[in-house]
């Protein structure tokens, strides 16, 4: 992408200068300012998408070994999945289609470990793991560590890690001259402790590339998580960058997709537009990575929401 200077349009052609104005001495000519790009012209550009997904671990998901609680895992024999197997599948495919290297950080928060409480820990054994399958496997391997779940319901360090993760991975896309925006995909079953502690790490973490998609899990009541949605930026600081989801109320996979990437492509143009970033000349990203959605069928949202 380009920055500072003369800005171009996503054709690369120079805007042309506004007609002088007629005047003794001529004044300055005035550039006109590019058409604002559309999400699909970053992708084309060479934007890299950057996939993040942190996992609760908290006790507000109740006891693991308990069948009802959305960490239960089901016999073998049954082939069924608990709500976050759902989820991370689901949502992990949905989000997963972007990103560029397909290997995504899958971080856990809300669990004891020799007796202190982590508020962001990294799930698997490697700091990235692979496809969706990864995130599962990671996910599932949790459980198979001393573990205590525990208190309180804490997003800030997992926002503030993945914050970082974005600023390295733009780094490193600059290098290469690209772009890279980077979605964390939060999975919980509880309302956060500290509203407004979230929130200010959320305007704080809104100057980087990232936006943050929140999945509630299980029954519980999200009421305490409406504050997520209405952001307000004509009285609050920084952009919107997040989006809260409740699971349990999608009953088709197309509702869900629509769901989720509902304030996305709007999050990363306004991020990049106001900044004066345009988009990269076309890289030749397949318009077939951004599939238009076939009609759900019974088939396709039993394999994704069982």
């Amino acid at each position: 992408g380009k920055s500072g200077g003369e800005k171009t349009k996503p054709n690369g052609k120079k805007p042309l200068p506004e007609e002088k104005r007629p005047s003794e001495t001529a004044a300055p000519t005035h550039v006109l300012a590019p058409a604002k790009p559309e999400f699909i012209d970053y992708l084309t550009g060479g934007c890299q998408i950057s996939l993040a997904v942190a996992i609760d671990f908290t006790a507000s998901n109740g006891d693991p070994r308990q069948e009802g609680t959305p960490h239960y895992f089901h016999p073998p024999a049954s082939r069924e999945w608990n709500d976050y197997e759902k989820a991370i599948f689901a949502v992990g495919s949905i989000l997963a289609k972007y990103d560029a290297d397909q290997r995504f950080p899958v971080w856990g928060f809300g669990a004891k470990y020799n007796n202190v409480v982590r508020h962001c820990f990294q799930c698997g054994n490697e700091i990235e793991v692979e496809g969706v399958q990864g995130i599962m496997d990671a996910y599932r391997g949790v459980f198979r560590t001393p573990l205590t779940m525990s208190y309180p319901t804490k997003f800030t360090e997992v926002i503030s890690t993945a914050a970082a993760y974005a600023r390295h991975e733009q780094e490193v896309a600059h290098d290469e001259g690209k772009l890279s925006y980077t979605i964390l995909l939060i999975l919980t079953a509880g309302n956060v402790e500290d509203v407004q502690e979230t929130k200010q790490h959320l305007i704080d973490a809104s100057n980087d590339p990232l936006s943050v998609v929140i999945v509630g899990i299980g029954e519980a009541d999200f009421s305490g998580m409406e504050f997520l949605d209405s952001f307000d930026t004509a009285t609050e600081d920084g952009r919107d960058i997040t989006k809260f989801v409740r699971f349990n109320d999608y009953k088709s996979y197309n509702a869900l997709t629509e769901a989720v990437l509902d304030e996305i492509p709007d999050q990363l143009v306004d991020y990049y537009y106001d900044r004066g970033i345009l988009p990269g000349q076309d890289e030749g990203f397949s318009q077939d990575q951004v599939e238009i959605q076939p009609a759900d069928d019974d088939e396709r949202t039993f394999t994704f929401l069982g």
